[in-house]
């Protein structure tokens, strides 16, 4: 029960860091993936991060910051979609290693034939 808490809380914890960052409220956006970071790990996370202190910079150095720049297709680079595809590339790798070890099987079969 407490992991399935866990995970809930983590869950919200990134979409309220999703919300933030397509507000473009980056400093705050990076807090939230941050303190998700801490029991998920900074691997699933660390390109949201990253992506918040780049657009927070852009923000910083630049006072004429055209807004539709900053807000350009920020969906792609949400951590929830990075977990998505995470674990697509996972299930990819899975599919691989299977369709790997049926062609050496069927490999197999052909050289005893012969």
């Amino acid at each position: 029960m407490e992991k399935m808490d866990k995970l809930n809380e983590n869950h919200s914890l990134i979409k309220e860091a999703n919300r933030l960052f397509k507000e473009n409220k980056f400093s705050e956006a990076e807090q939230y993936y941050m303190q998700a970071a801490k029991t998920l790990g900074t691997d699933l996370v660390e390109a949201s991060i990253w992506l918040c202190k780049k657009r927070q910079n852009s923000i910083n150095t630049s006072s004429n910051t055209n807004s539709s720049v900053v807000t350009a297709n920020t969906e792609f680079y949400t951590a929830e979609n990075f977990l998505k595809q995470k674990k697509q590339l996972e299930q990819t790798q899975q599919l691989l290693e299977e369709y790997y070890q049926q062609s050496q099987s069927l490999k197999l079969q052909l050289m005893q034939r012969n």
